[in-house]
């Protein structure tokens, strides 16, 4: 090669580390100054795999375009698994007919003997990365089969070793799947989680963002709140496939009872109608159009109007929100307030997930005994359809009996108003949905005092 070559640098590292992007910097402009090359510009991909598609945006591409544009002669690299894994990668620079240079040995990919030593070695990569891959799936497989975790990057609610529960998080969870039995929007638990300052495992890759956590947003707890995980079991390939060896956060009955309810298509999971407790719940006592939450007169003060027509009524918020927890607290006070908000009936939950673990045990010996010819094709169908039919049964009975006492904390504590006030305002929203219907009157030209007989509260049950 002639001592005037323009030469470009590629570093490659799979992990983050800029430490070995340093090393490979250094090694690759040694022997560009040692064969008296100018370096024309460095290409440097961190934390990205070879053996992953590296498309547009990454520094790999830019090479590519670049050589294919003539911008430099010679390719250097420390050894060629750090620029090409694939054959298919060798293929794309090879079309671009840049020669290639590496540390441990010239390659020149311009001539038949340089590509064929190229995609042996291409090749052998390639192989290795398989194999490696193969080794890898089986091992999660087991681990997953003795319900064990395979790492990856930490859960929310337990510490990286995916063992250990943080108290926060974990309190966070339980009262997001709550919230979804008492029907809060998952946009809502996603703004709790995030005015509680909490974040997830996920991180933003947006530009100038990338590295920190991404906010919650309701795709992301819906991922969490369908994870097994929560209910203690491990989960394989989308299957439940053994009890984990880490805590549970939430009962089986109520993780199945939430999944039920999130797999809905009939379930709204988009954003609240209203960041306050009578917003779009409340209506007009004089067109019966929803009441929406506004400013009032007075700046600072919030008020509730029609948003039918603002002529109809303008009411300060405060007045008419304490109003109406008093009520709600007071009914929910009363003795028969259980029968008004969940089951009267719960089922034994132990004896029925006793019940459905006994069935998954039955169906795994049927499988053992149609693979030792014990039973026929036929049998086997039948055996396992009235099986499968007696398990989903269960499994919905569990899903209902979740769905039993979601209110309980709340109507069972010593001081209802205490545990009313410690609920997010959605969830006290839900509540007053499945109570009553709220009707807001005009208070009357010139009142100045809160009268109750302008806020209509009927029950619904």
């Amino acid at each position: 090669m002639s001592t005037t070559q323009r030469a470009a640098l590629y570093f490659r590292q799979s992990l983050d580390v800029q430490e070995g992007i340093d090393r490979q910097r250094t090694r690759c402009r040694s022997l560009a100054a040692a064969r008296g090359w100018t370096v024309t510009d460095e290409y440097s991909d961190n934390d990205t795999s070879a053996t992953k598609a590296r498309g547009q945006g990454t520094a790999w591409a830019r090479l590519l375009a670049d050589a294919t544009a003539g911008k430099f002669d010679v390719v250097v690299a420390v050894d060629l698994d750090r620029l090409v894994r694939t054959v298919r990668d060798l293929v794309t620079l090879t079309e671009t007919g840049a020669k290639v240079l590496t540390v441990d040995g010239e390659i020149d990919l311009t001539t038949a003997d340089g590509e064929f030593r190229a995609t042996m070695l291409a090749g052998i990569a390639r192989f290795e990365a398989r194999r490696k891959g193969e080794r890898q799936k089986r091992a999660n497989a087991a681990r997953a089969s003795n319900g064990k975790r395979s790492g990856g990057r930490r859960p929310f609610g337990y510490d990286q070793d995916g063992m250990t529960v943080r108290p926060v998080e974990a309190a966070a969870i339980r009262e997001g799947y709550a919230s979804v039995l008492a029907g809060v929007p998952l946009a809502e638990i996603a703004r709790s989680w995030n005015d509680q300052g909490l974040v997830s495992g996920q991180e933003r890759y947006k530009a100038g963002h990338k590295g920190e956590p991404s906010p919650w947003r309701n795709d992301s707890v819906r991922v969490v709140l369908l994870n097994p995980r929560y209910m203690g079991k491990r989960a394989h390939l989308g299957e439940i496939v053994a009890d984990a060896e880490w805590p549970a956060l939430v009962e089986d009955a109520t993780w199945l009872a939430v999944s039920a309810t999130l797999n809905n298509p009939a379930r709204n999971t988009g954003k609240s109608t209203g960041r306050y407790l009578l917003s779009g719940l409340a209506v007009c006592g004089v067109c019966g159009a929803n009441a929406h939450a506004g400013a009032n007169a007075r700046p600072g003060i919030r008020a509730y109007r029609c948003s039918g027509s603002t002529g109809h009524f303008a009411r300060k918020a405060e007045p008419v929100e304490d109003y109406v927890r008093a009520v709600i607290v007071g009914r929910l006070t009363r003795p028969d307030a259980r029968e008004l908000l969940s089951d009267t009936t719960r089922p034994d939950i132990g004896a029925l997930r006793d019940e459905a673990n006994g069935v998954r045990a039955r169906l795994d010996a049927l499988a053992v005994d149609f693979a030792d010819g014990t039973l026929t094709a036929s049998q086997l169908r039948a055996a396992t359809g009235r099986l499968r039919e007696l398990l989903t049964d269960l499994e919905t009975r569990l899903a209902d009996a979740g769905r039993v006492d979601i209110l309980g904390p709340l109507i069972d504590a010593e001081d209802v108003g205490t545990a009313w006030d410690t609920l997010s305002v959605a969830r006290q929203r839900a509540i007053v949905g499945t109570l009553a219907r709220v009707t807001l009157h005009p208070p009357g030209r010139g009142t100045r005092t809160f009268r109750p007989e302008t806020v209509a509260i009927e029950w619904l049950s």
